[in-house]
């Protein structure tokens, strides 16, 4: 399940509508032991890891149900918690603007002809995108085995398999 993805996704049809299908996952919900928790509305649904066994890497699942004619599409996103994902989403942002305005300034005063000795930031500032997306990725691979739990219980509770994409 990890790859290079930073938010796995799936989309999938369902034969019953959302309210049946918002039924069927609840009773799961209220028989299973997976150590999982989750609240289930008629167009959205979230998916955790109880908080007694969570870690700062443990992920979560949020489901669309989409009525149609056919039945019910159901999209889902495994990702982090939003503290987790806006810690890195405001590192990236913070590097990204550094990286741009420590280049504009640099290459401005290159072709200025004057010393442009910020350009020798660049490197570092590179090198912090570059471990960052090395910690998303460990991360990543530590929360796995609780990302497959839920993929497992969402699947039990729908009865059907689900690819991710």
């Amino acid at each position: 399940m990890t790859s290079f993805r930073v938010r796995p996704r799936f989309r999938t049809e369902y034969p019953q509508k959302p309210k049946e299908l918002v039924e069927k996952i609840n009773k799961r919900l209220e028989t299973q032991n997976d150590h999982i928790d989750g609240k289930v509305f008629l167009t959205h649904g979230l998916f955790r890891i109880l908080p007694e066994h969570q870690h700062f890497w443990s992920p979560q699942l949020n489901v669309s149900f989409e009525e149609t004619d056919d039945g019910t599409i159901l999209r889902g996103m495994y990702g982090p918690h939003p503290t987790v994902w806006a810690v890195f989403l405001f590192g990236y942002a913070i590097l990204g603007l550094a990286l741009f305005f420590t280049t504009i300034i640099g290459l401005v005063k290159y072709s200025l002809h004057i010393e442009s000795q910020i350009l020798w930031f660049l490197p570092f500032l590179l090198g912090g995108l570059v471990i960052l997306y090395f910690i998303a990725q460990t991360g990543q691979k530590m929360g796995v085995e609780q990302t497959f739990q839920l993929h497992h219980f969402f699947e039990e509770s729908i009865g059907e398999t689900v690819h991710i994409s």
